[in-house]
Formats: structure tokens, sequence, C-alpha cells
């Protein structure tokens, strides 16, 4: 019976092309960084002359929200700067200490002095509300059909990923600083916007406060001040690819390239609970086979050397395969498989990682000649 494939399905191609473009055309990083309630209820508590400097936020992107525009936005009066300031990039002032801190990331609108009727201050007024299984039969046909499929699900897996990965490894996640009379975008649980100058910022402010934007091209512009540490803590999308195998009857244990996509949850940064897939197709000695695994992880970082972090995994859950033709055994099951291994992770940015596996498969309701643990790895990376 021969084992060549049919062409993948027009209308297939077409949804993996579209996952392509949507992906690729769903935003791009822009100048307001976000500031969670946390961040603000510590700033209220700084001295408002310096809690401009050091200030915990995360840029996004051009189709998030934006708030209203503050009003324009001057020194506080003609001359020379008083003690403790400095004349800063188009005429405003900045404390002494920012002059550390180099020219601004984003530059401030040019200053120029309006009369005094034609000024419009920072107000605190609230604005408008913002609101597969296998066939019993093993036929190669049926194989290949499976396998094509797989080829289609793992395109549009690894585009996802490095859409993903290229916006987060770009994506700024730390320290930003502000003058300290910047206006602060107040987003309210009830859907209202409203403004309010850094250093004028109070508790009561916060009563009703979700969460705050600053815009980079307001004020006297921002400074990136240096990216956090790698953050595993929320969402993650884990892709990657290596070595995998699967073990036959007869001793048989066809190797390929398999693909590993992972999407879960980080309560905290060292731990994470995931679904798991591994996709694996090829041709061996003639024949055809696949084998697909579909379970959950759990995933553990607590070694932590330099941008080096080190752990362990462990997961479980079903295991599809199927074989046929040339000199492969004819096989078609479904069975659970236990897996185990070790993590290393290198940092790349706040929110990507490069990550390195080395696995441990085993199936437990196996043939006695399928029953011994099954090796692999893969190299990839993983978006939180």
């Amino acid at each position: 019976m021969s084992t060549k494939r049919t062409p993948i399905p027009v209308h297939l191609r077409l949804q993996a092309l579209t996952t392509l473009i949507a992906v690729l055309t769903s935003g791009c990083l822009g100048h307001y960084y976000e500031v969670q309630r946390t961040e603000l209820e510590r700033l209220v508590r700084e001295d408002p002359q310096t809690r401009g400097q050091n200030v915990y936020a995360v840029q996004q992107f051009t189709t998030d929200s934006e708030p209203d525009p503050a009003g324009p936005w001057y020194p506080p009066q003609e001359g020379p700067p008083p003690p403790g300031y400095s004349m800063g990039l188009h005429g405003y002032w900045l404390p002494d200490f920012y002059i550390d801190f180099g020219a601004p990331y984003y530059d401030p609108p040019v200053y120029t002095r309006p009369s005094v009727h034609d000024a419009s201050p920072v107000s605190g007024n609230v604005s408008g509300g913002v609101p597969g299984g296998s066939s019993s039969s093993g036929g190669s046909g049926n194989i290949g059909n499976v396998g094509d499929a797989i080829v289609v699900i793992i395109a549009v897996g690894v585009v996802v990923g490095i859409a993903l990965a290229a916006t987060e490894g770009a994506r700024y996640e730390g320290s930003v600083a502000v003058h300290p009379q910047h206006p602060v975008h107040l987003w309210h649980r009830r859907g209202g916007q409203s403004t309010v100058r850094l250093d004028e910022l109070t508790p009561e402010h916060l009563r009703d406060v979700e969460r705050a934007t600053l815009s980079g091209r307001e004020g006297a512009g921002m400074w990136l001040r240096g990216a956090a540490p790698l953050n595993r803590q929320g969402f993650s999308y884990q892709f990657g690819a290596g070595d995998d195998r699967l073990v036959l009857p007869g001793g048989q244990n066809p190797r390929s390239l398999g693909f590993r996509f992972a999407l879960g949850y980080y309560p905290v940064k060292q731990f994470g609970l995931l679904t798991d897939t591994r996709l694996q197709t090829g041709d061996f000695n003639g024949g055809a086979f696949y084998n697909v695994r579909l379970g959950l992880e759990a995933q553990w970082y607590p070694i932590n050397v330099w941008r080096l972090h080190l752990g362990p995994f462990v997961g479980g859950g079903q295991s599809w395969s199927a074989s046929e033709g040339g000199g492969l055994p004819t096989t078609s099951g479904a069975r659970p498989y236990v897996s185990f291994g070790a993590l290393a992770e290198f940092e790349i940015a706040t929110r990507l990682g490069l990550t390195f596996r080395w696995t441990q498969d085993w199936l437990p309701t196996a043939t006695p000649d399928t029953r011994d643990f099954i090796s692999s790895w893969s190299v990839g990376l993983a978006v939180y």
C-alpha cells in the first residue's frame, strides 16, 4: 500500500495564511505606559518631588485604549531654574539628579511660552468614560491525512509564537522616570478618566482607580531607566522544536523533528501550570507515522544564576500514535503517558526566555517491548 500523502487542502492553507496575517497585523508598541494600582499606592507614599524618578510601568500597544490627551504643560515660571533644578531639553526644568539620566527616550513637545490666558494646566476633572484521534485500521492514507493536519497546526503555532516573541521581546517593562509634574491619566472603575499631576497624586485620587497611564510624549518626556528581570507571573505561551522519538514493537524507534506548544498560567514567578502538546510526524523505513501527546505540565524554577534559570517539570496526559507501511509495523492506539525532565531558561527580556528541555516519557500501559523510557530534547521560546 502506498504511503504517499495527499496535498494539504486549499482551505487549510487559507486558514493558516489568515492566522499569519491576523497575528502580524495585531498592533504595534506605542508611547503609552501602564502603571498598576499597587505601584500607584506605592508612589503616593513617596516624596512628591522624587516620586517621578522611579516608576514601574509596562509599554502598551497602539491597539489598546488610549486616554484623553492632557492639556499643555509648561515650566512654572519664566527666568532661570530655581535651586535644585536645571534646564532640560526644549526649555523644561528638571530636578538636578535627572541630568545623570541623559536625554529622555521620548522627546517632550517643543516648549513655547504662551500668554497667561492661553495656558491650560492639567486638571483633575473626570472626563467621559472609555470604557484527533486515530482510526482502528491505521491505514497509511489516514496517517497521511493526520500528518498533513499536524503540519498545518505546527505552522500556525510557530507563526503565533514568533509574533508574540517579537512583540514581547521588544516591549519595555521596568523602571521609567518622568518629571515630578508629569500628567498621570487615571482610569476609574466605572469607566471614567481623570488627569492629575504626579506630584499632586494623593490616596483620595485612587479610591476608585484601577490603573493609570503615562505618555512619553507629554510633560517633559520620559526616560527608560532599565528593564525589569524576567517576570513569568501571568499567562504564558511556549513553543519549541527538537529531537523526538516514537517507540514501536520490534525494537523500532523512528526519530524525527518534533514540535512542542504550551499555554498556561504562572501564579508566581517560579511556578506555573500549562496545557502541553507535542506533535511529531514523518516517514521512516518506507512507512509513515505520527505521534501526538496532549496533557498537563507543572514547571518550577527554583535556581537562578545571573540570567540562567534552572528547574524540573513533571506532567502527564494522553498519547495518540499510528504507523504503517514499508518496514514499519501496523499500529494504532491511544494510551496515557507520564513525563518528567529538566528545564534551563536563559533570560532575553522581561517577558521572554530562551528554553532548553530534556524530557523522559513513560507509557505505563504499553506492551513490554514498548514500555521503556523515551528520551527527547527541544529548544524554544517562552513568552510571558
